[in-house]
């Protein structure tokens, strides 16, 4: 048995050599809040959270798995990936607040990536087209009551509202 233990570990190993990963494929780092969290990265985004801040209410991409949670609108989304739901605001938001010529069609494909590049060009952040909480906090957002656009979104925004 203590064999074929060995090799297991040792095919493990071989794999994540294979990989590039000398860790285990898990990436230990600072999440934005003062924790860390196992893979260096916020859940994907999977619905909407309508989140407060100071100019007004506003509905932007969230984790409903942290329901019940400021830390709702920490998630990411980059092409091919995140829910119709979550694409759907984010691209409404590229549209109306943020100057951006987009479909709204809930695919986060090549157009909006590129024009989440465009947004995080013009503000300065890192420019990989993928929407993560950098992201989140540059961009205005359509405001929930009548009109205008909402700023000063951070992930730490209270969540008022969550719908998946």
């Amino acid at each position: 048995m203590a064999s074929k233990a060995g090799g297991i570990a040792v095919l493990v190993v071989f794999a994540l050599a294979a990989l590039g990963s000398t860790d285990g494929g898990c990436d230990v780092g600072e999440n934005g809040d003062g924790e860390f969290d196992l893979d260096g990265e916020a859940p994907t985004c999977d619905g909407v959270v309508v989140v407060e801040t100071a100019s007004g209410n506003a509905q932007v991409p969230g984790d409903t798995s942290a329901l019940g949670s400021d830390d709702s609108a920490n998630c990411v989304m980059r092409e091919g990936s995140g829910t119709d739901d979550a694409i759907l605001v984010l691209q409404a938001a590229l549209v109306r607040c943020n100057g951006q010529s987009v479909g709204l069609d809930g695919d986060y494909g090549a157009q909006t990536t590129q024009a989440v590049m465009n947004v995080q060009q013009q503000h300065g952040v890192t420019a990989d087209g993928a929407y993560g909480p950098g992201t989140l906090e540059v961009m205005g957002w359509p405001s929930t009551g009548p009109g205008g656009c909402v700023s000063g979104v951070s992930v730490g925004s209270p969540v008022v509202d969550v719908s998946s």
